[in-house]
């Protein structure tokens, strides 16, 4: 056997040294600087403000789209309620989803950048901006607009209807006043 490795051997050289110095140079700027904001990162990421904001954005956006135009036959209507909780629930849904995703990029993005890899800046609130509509909205905002065609519509042949019966000179309705049609055949033969 041979003899062991002498303390010259082993020992780092001047460039080693300087490598090293460099390194922790380089460890404390990052620990003073940086630190602090990964710190502020994490517990922000174990926070439910996203998720706060995220639920708060998809109830006012719901309720904005289901609420525009509302008449008093609208607050009556039984179905409306049911069409505007599943257009809820599903922005609800959405919005918990993205939360989620938010805080697991947070997360991640704290642990990569403690390991020194990049993180990923995206706060997660640009992401509510994109907030996708659900299904069950745009199906309540449709019944709400073909609802309001629908009055609309009624709204028109009842006036030609009242027009014509009160002997108008409407030369539209001249010819169909008074043969046993409904209103709607009044109102269609009308043009209306």
């Amino acid at each position: 056997m041979g003899s062991k490795p002498k303390k010259s051997d082993y020992q780092a050289s001047e460039a080693e040294k300087a490598s090293a110095g460099v390194a922790k140079a380089e460890r404390d700027y990052f620990k003073q600087k940086y630190d602090p904001l990964l710190q502020n990162m994490r517990d922000q990421s174990f926070s439910d403000d996203n998720r706060r904001q995220l639920r708060s954005r998809a109830n006012a956006d719901t309720m904005q789209a289901l609420t525009k135009g509302t008449t008093f036959a609208d607050t009556q209507a039984t179905e409306r309620s049911g069409l505007a909780a599943n257009a809820l629930t599903g922005q609800m849904g959405i919005a918990e989803k993205s939360a989620g995703k938010i805080k697991n990029t947070m997360q991640t993005g704290v642990l990569g950048t403690a390991r020194g890899q990049a993180a990923d800046a995206q706060s997660g609130m640009a992401q509510a901006s994109r907030l996708a509509t659900s299904d069950a909205l745009n199906r309540a905002k449709n019944n709400n607009l073909v609802r309001g065609a629908k009055m609309k519509a009624i709204g028109k042949m009842a006036k030609a209807t009242a027009t014509g019966y009160a002997g108008t000179s409407d030369s539209k309705l001249a010819g169909v006043i008074g043969d046993g049609l409904t209103a709607l055949d009044y109102a269609q033969r009308a043009g209306y």
